[in-house]
């Protein structure tokens, strides 16, 4: 009960007993006395039952009608209500939850490779005001209702999504996994938590992954490189030949043509423009 309606019974005890005495006494002041008191202490008591039997629900809170622990089944919305004034009301918050788990809390999971890695998650929750009672029957409180249902939950969630994720895969390389994750990751959790809570959105926006596989990342992503370098290489100098090709064909009909190309090239360098061919002048040996 409420600690109001305590105090509203003894009280209420007391104006009774004062009655009695003054049933007793044999002066009049005495009992005038006696009965006054009584009237004043069952004021009093009046004023402990109207605070007892009232109560304010804070906003974007839930409350639960309890008489001795056990709900009611009855659930109020925030504002002031009357009620029983032996029942007493605990509140849930009934607000949007955003549970960041970064940092030290990250969340650990095993990868497809057998490898292990720390998630950085964030899930928004809330509890369905239906359910309230149920789930205060089960946790009694909205702290273990956090911890007990929906952290653990998205644990076990994470674990399921992750444990067929491979982060070798080509696939995996080329693009980021994690929304397609996150997305599934959110299906599982709101199959786990049931009816009584609404899971509103999972988001894994970075994972590290343990040194091993860090390691092997970089060196394939290095591979990767290194080969898409070597591809352009081989269309640059296909392309080269193709040109030089060309080249050769202009020459054998027009000479200038590789004149106006050695002009190029020594304009490109900053040499000397000898691109012109030096006749040969006759020559007679001396004896």
């Amino acid at each position: 009960m409420p600690v109001s309606m305590w105090f509203f019974l003894i009280l209420v005890v007391l104006a009774v007993i004062a009655v009695i005495v003054g049933l007793f006494m044999q002066r009049g002041d005495d009992k005038r006395i006696c009965f006054g008191g009584a009237g004043v202490v069952f004021l009093f008591a009046l004023v402990f039952l109207v605070f007892a039997s009232t109560t304010v629900v804070g906003t974007r809170q839930i409350g639960i009608e309890t008489t001795f622990s056990r709900p009611t089944g009855t659930t109020l919305t925030n504002g002031l209500h009357l009620k029983a004034p032996w029942t007493e009301v605990t509140e849930m918050d009934g607000a949007v939850q955003i549970d960041q788990h970064t940092g030290d809390h990250r969340i650990k999971v095993r990868l497809g490779n057998s490898s292990t890695a720390d998630a950085d998650v964030s899930v928004r929750w809330q509890i369905k005001p239906d359910a309230t009672p149920d789930l205060f029957v089960q946790y009694k409180t909205f702290d273990n209702v956090r911890s007990n249902l929906v952290t653990r939950n998205l644990q076990v969630a994470l674990n399921e999504v992750f444990a067929s994720f491979d982060p070798l895969a080509p696939q995996n390389l080329d693009r980021s996994p994690l929304p397609e994750l996150s997305e599934k990751a959110k299906v599982i959790l709101a199959a786990k938590v049931g009816d009584q809570v609404e899971i509103l959105d999972v988001a894994v926006p970075t994972i590290d992954y343990d040194d091993g596989t860090e390691q092997k990342i970089n060196q394939l992503n290095q591979e990767r490189a290194a080969t898409a370098v070597a591809e352009q290489a081989k269309k640059t100098a296909v392309e080269q030949a193709k040109a030089n090709g060309e080249l050769a064909g202009s020459v054998s009909h027009d000479p200038n043509v590789l004149v106006s190309k050695c002009l190029d090239i020594a304009r490109e360098k900053g040499l000397a423009l000898l691109c012109w061919p030096t006749p040969v002048m006759p020559t007679i040996p001396t004896k």
